[in-house]
């Protein structure tokens, strides 16, 4: 039986570890289906011809199809394609998208055969031996009574079906014990450089009405020796991300401590672990412990959803607030963590200047990344139970995201796009943080700084445009300038932060006029003589001794400054004269990407290093 088990991910870099579960399942039990049981990747960026090619060309017998929000569209219209091009095939679907309103799914897609609902590695090692008796049904799958699959498949827990024109539906199937998922990658793709995914847990202990999870009962865990024979794999790969996809991973203090001590142990200098975490519950035991990991082992995502207390209670989240700024604030201290921080618009009892308030008090706790979501109300959470008594509506299509509710009109919701576009290019880039934070301070808020560039954007047409990387910069300098009219001083001095932006990630090679500074012509006497002379390079770049000081020059950077960047733009600054020199090392970056830099003044002081 040639079974192809399909994802279609967002990006080409993301990986799908259902399918290849699905896939490890089968051939524990069927071992010499190797052949017979492959797993197909795409994006849903390629078009639907290329994918239908290319599945064509697999010659598969039955065709199943990981289904989420992102990608249902294109699975929907690919089923109905194949069924075209080969009516004989098995086609059948299985996720969280299909999985909680799955006769109403096979009703809308009368293509597919049958659904797989919740956890599918039991039910489709069920359902495997009886696909061949699909090979020969009639085009619109109806069983013959003769059949013997009919009372087979009603035996089969977890299964949504067509028997004739009636759709059938199966008791749940049991939860899966841990201990029996299988590890989904192999060596070759543990080395293709792709962001790969793994689960400790399933389920979650807290009932978040806006997420899948609280239709969830209980937490199960993978045991920690198979664990730790799992992270070997990646570590030993050397895997650049590895990102955890348990809801809450320190939801057990000692299972997730035994994980990060593992890691901190057998740390292997490259791979970054990502972990979604309750904030809250990070004691000082565990806060004591994550000062002292590598900078860039781990990655924490905290999903806050809003400041709003009413709202908290709402979605059944609960919340110390206070709690959670002062662990976000000490594991920012520690200057080794990367942190990215969640907020949800359209929330109950959340409006604009509300937002507008959880924003700035998450934005105070200085995450690395802010991401500004716009609730998604799935299929199966209490939110979309009672979207009527909130006013919420939102989109029919998935991802069936809110366009306004009884505190958030749609024209405040599109505000709030706009706003995020900016926080994601100016923000969460981690290119502006000089600028930006000198920006900051001319506003009452962060939200009122970011909503008044985003109408600049509108008001110039800027949404409207694509802009190379130079260009962006020059933007943020027009703003300045039309939005705040500093005086000269000020301007020109602002024009040197954007500088040092753009210098901490990439030499400048073409920088837009608007925003064109430079003293370099007045010293690059100067400058070459600093990489001609030995006991600098000993002093900030000792990798690079006894190279050739010309390539020594081409692959790091000095620009001369008349102040020190790194404390923004002096009270008193009128003139070019130059005060120092920063140096950037692009082939030595920090763990949160930037080049390491070092501020070599003229005067007889200390050199800075950063």
């Amino acid at each position: 039986m040639n079974l192809l088990l399909i994802a279609l991910n967002s990006q080409f870099i993301h990986t799908n570890p259902a399918v290849r579960i699905l896939r490890q399942s089968l051939l524990r039990r069927w071992p010499s289906d190797t052949d017979s049981i492959q797993t197909a990747e795409f994006t849903v960026n390629q078009q639907d011809g290329d994918i239908l090619s290319a599945l064509y060309r697999l010659h598969p017998k039955a065709l199943g199809f990981s289904c989420y929000l992102w990608n249902i569209a294109a699975v929907r219209r690919l089923c109905a394609e194949y069924r075209k091009i080969d009516p004989s095939a098995v086609i059948f679907l299985g996720g969280p998208e299909v999985s909680y309103d799955p006769q109403a799914e096979l009703e809308r897609l009368p293509s597919a055969d049958f659904i797989l609902c919740g956890e599918g590695e039991y039910t489709l090692q069920e359902v495997y031996p009886l696909l061949p008796c699909w090979r020969t049904l009639p085009r619109w799958r109806t069983l013959p009574r003769q059949s013997t699959a009919a009372p087979e498949l009603s035996r089969i827990p977890g299964i949504v079906y067509r028997e004739g024109d009636k759709i059938r539906a199966n008791p749940s199937a049991p939860p899966v014990r841990m201990e029996d998922v299988p590890f989904p990658y192999s060596e070759e793709e543990l080395k293709s450089g792709r962001i790969l995914y793994y689960e400790t847990i399933r389920g979650c202990p807290f009932r978040c009405q806006y997420c899948l999870s609280s239709a969830e009962k209980g937490v199960r865990f993978r045991p920690l020796s198979q664990v730790f024979q799992d992270l070997d794999r990646f570590l030993k790969a050397c895997v650049g991300q590895v990102k955890l996809v348990d809801r809450t991973f320190n939801c057990s203090k000692d299972y997730a401590m035994a994980i990060w001590r593992y890691l901190a142990e057998h740390d292997n200098g490259v791979t970054n672990f990502h972990f979604e975490l309750a904030a809250e519950l990070l004691d000082e035991e565990m806060l004591s412990f994550l000062s002292t990991v590598r900078p860039g082992l781990f990655q924490f995502e905290i999903g806050v959803q809003s400041a709003n207390p009413e709202t908290l209670k709402a979605i059944q989240r609960p919340a110390d607030l206070s709690r959670l700024r002062e662990t976000v604030l000490r594991i920012h201290e520690g200057r080794n963590i990367h942190q990215h921080l969640d907020l949800i618009a359209g929330l109950p009892f959340e409006g604009f200047s509300s937002f507008a308030d959880s924003f700035n008090q998450v934005y105070s706790m200085k995450p690395q990344q802010l991401q500004l979501g716009f609730l998604k109300l799935l299929k199966g959470t209490g939110l979309k139970r009672d979207a009527e008594e909130y006013g919420i509506v939102c989109r029919d299509t998935a991802p069936y995201e809110v366009l306004k509710t009884h505190w958030l009109s749609y024209g405040e919701l599109l505000e709030l796009k706009d706003i995020e576009a900016m926080v994601e290019t100016y923000y969460n880039s981690g290119r502006f943080q000089r600028s930006v934070a000198e920006l900051e301070g001319r506003f009452s808020s962060p939200f009122a700084f970011y909503q008044s560039l985003a109408e600049y954007w509108r008001e110039t047409g800027a949404f409207d445009r694509n802009h190379r990387n130079e260009q962006v910069y020059e933007l943020l300098w027009l703003f300045f300038r039309d939005a705040l009219r500093p005086g000269p001083g000020e301007l020109e001095g602002f024009k040197w932060l954007l500088l040092h932006d753009l210098c901490l990630h990439q030499k400048p090679r073409r920088t837009e006029e608007n925003i064109a500074v430079s003293l370099y012509r007045e010293y690059r006497e100067r400058v070459t003589a600093f990489y001609h002379t030995p006991e600098n390079i000993q002093a900030y770049l000792p990798g690079y001794r006894g190279m050739d000081p010309h390539q020594t020059a081409r692959i790091t950077h000095m620009e001369v400054y008349p102040f020190d960047p790194r404390r923004g733009i002096p009270a008193s600054f009128a003139g070019k004269k130059a005060a120092g020199m920063m140096l950037y090392d692009y082939q030595n970056r920090q763990w949160n990407g930037m080049a390491a830099h070092f501020w070599i003044p003229f005067k007889d002081e200390a050199a800075g290093l950063t």
